[in-house]
């Protein structure tokens, strides 16, 4: 479902990556005067925990200031967005969240307690990793043809897994119902480990699930990749067909990450953070950890990652609504 719009943003950000910007070279002379926290809205050990540690020790090298991750799990981020907005307003806090906290959470709560563009400035998008539909290892189904089919004629349909009621892989399960038709019954679960333990076990058909947390299993043979939803194949999965090569257009996603500060961060502050990301996202290093984990760089200004926040929310929200996902 990436538009042109949303495209010619990619590419944009894309380039950010390879040039240094005038308007990074503006600086605050002073910032950061202390250590400096990103605020994380998940448990230790998580994919998003991950990015932050590695990126959090690459920033602490280039500012000459310690870069602390401050684990604050719970409320679909709304307990660690509070905590960034409770901080003074000078950048030393960032927030550091998933596509969840910036664009699906705020439509799927019925009282979220903040706005992402309102309450907080963005600075970059971080990482970025395609979603693939996969099977168990076991399962009679090898191919996208044999999933359709046999929504279509098994009486009771397919079990589809999701991390969670409105979650990225429920939106794109239901994007990929309406697309192909047949039978499919949604199935949430508390994350992806124990939706993929059950997909692997045959408990549930199939699932979307990002390259990030399937790649391992799928290595080990424990799942079996039939498309990548996604607008071209995943480099680590280059046998892998997308789901647009296979006819079924539309159904694209992928989770990406970013990083904020609270509304109201001088510009010289947000400027150099996000200067000192760009060049953490560039080193040798860290490239190589994130492509062994199926994560590509998705660099920006902060105005280009401001405008695609607003681009996601808008593409999100209908769709949440049409599935009928809340939560309290």
């Amino acid at each position: 479902m990436w538009n042109r719009r949303n495209l010619l943003s990619l590419t944009a950000f894309t380039l950010v990556a390879t040039a240094t910007p005038v308007w990074a070279q503006a600086t605050a002379p002073n910032f950061p005067s202390r250590p400096l926290t990103m605020v994380v809205p998940f448990p230790a050990g998580g994919i998003t925990d991950a990015i932050a540690r590695i990126l959090a020790l690459k920033v602490s090298e280039q500012l000459g200031k310690p870069v602390v991750v401050d684990n604050k799990p719970g409320g679909g981020g709304q307990i660690a967005a509070a905590f960034v907005r409770q901080q003074p307003a000078d950048g030393h806090t960032i927030y550091v969240a998933a596509t969840e906290m910036f664009a699906i959470n705020p439509t799927l709560f019925r009282n979220f307690s903040y706005d992402p563009l309102k309450d907080f400035t963005p600075i970059t998008s971080l990482i970025s990793s395609p979603l693939v539909l996969v099977v168990g290892a076991n399962s009679p189904m090898s191919s996208v043809s044999d999933v359709v089919k046999q929504a279509k004629i098994r009486k009771d349909g397919l079990n589809f897994a999701s991390q969670g009621m409105g979650s990225i892989g429920h939106l794109l399960g239901e994007t990929f119902r309406g697309k192909t038709g047949g039978t499919f019954n949604h199935v949430a679960y508390k994350g992806s480990a124990p939706a993929l333990q059950d997909v692997m076990s045959g408990q549930v058909d199939f699932m979307f699930d990002p390259v990030i947390s399937t790649a391992p299993l799928i290595a080990g043979k424990k799942l079996k990749p039939l498309a990548i939803a996604a607008d071209k194949r995943a480099s680590q999965m280059p046998d892998v067909p997308t789901l647009n090569e296979l006819g079924i257009a539309g159904v694209n996603a992928g989770v990406w990450f970013g990083a904020v500060a609270k509304a109201g961060t001088p510009a010289t502050a947000v400027n150099r953070l996000n200067e000192a990301l760009l060049k953490a996202m560039k080193d040798p290093e860290v490239l190589k950890r994130f492509a062994d984990q199926g994560m590509q760089p998705f660099p920006s200004t902060p105005a280009q990652f401001g405008t695609f926040i607003q681009s996601e929310l808008t593409r999100w929200a209908p769709l949440i609504k049409a599935s009928g996902a809340s939560i309290d």
